[in-house]
C-alpha cells in the first residue's frame, strides 16, 4: 500500500492504539512489538514506575540502540550491525508469538 494510509490497531502494554500507517499492516506490528517488548522489559524491572516514565526510558533506550548501529555502519562494522539487526528482528518476531 505505497502512499495510501491505512488503519492499524496495536497492542502496547494492554491497551490498544489505532494508528495510521503507509507501511504494511505487519510491519506497523512488528514494530509496535518491539516498542512493548522493550516497556515490559523496563517495567519487570521497576514495576511501579508510571507509564510516561516507562515510555521515556524505553524510548532512550531504542534511541540509544539505534545511534549504536549508525556509528558501527559509519566504522565499517557493518557485518556486526547485520547481526545486531538479525538478532532484533528475531526478538520481536519470537515475541509475537
Amino acid at each position: 500500500m505505497a502512499n495510501e494510509q491505512q488503519h492499524v490497531t496495536v497492542t502496547i502494554m494492554g491497551r490498544n492504539y489505532t494508528l495510521r500507517a503507509e507501511e504494511d499492516a505487519q510491519y506497523v506490528r512488528m514494530i509496535a512489538a518491539y516498542v512493548d517488548d522493550k516497556l515490559q522489559e523496563i517495567a519487570k524491572v521497576s514495576p511501579r514506575m508510571s507509564t510516561t516514565r516507562l515510555a521515556i526510558l524505553a524510548a532512550i533506550n531504542i534511541a540509544d540502540e539505534l545511534h549504536k548501529l549508525e556509528q558501527r555502519q559509519k566504522s565499517g562494522g557493518t557485518r556486526e550491525s547485520d547481526m545486531t539487526i538479525d538478532r532484533i528482528i528475531n526478538k520481536v518476531e519470537s515475541s509475537k508469538g
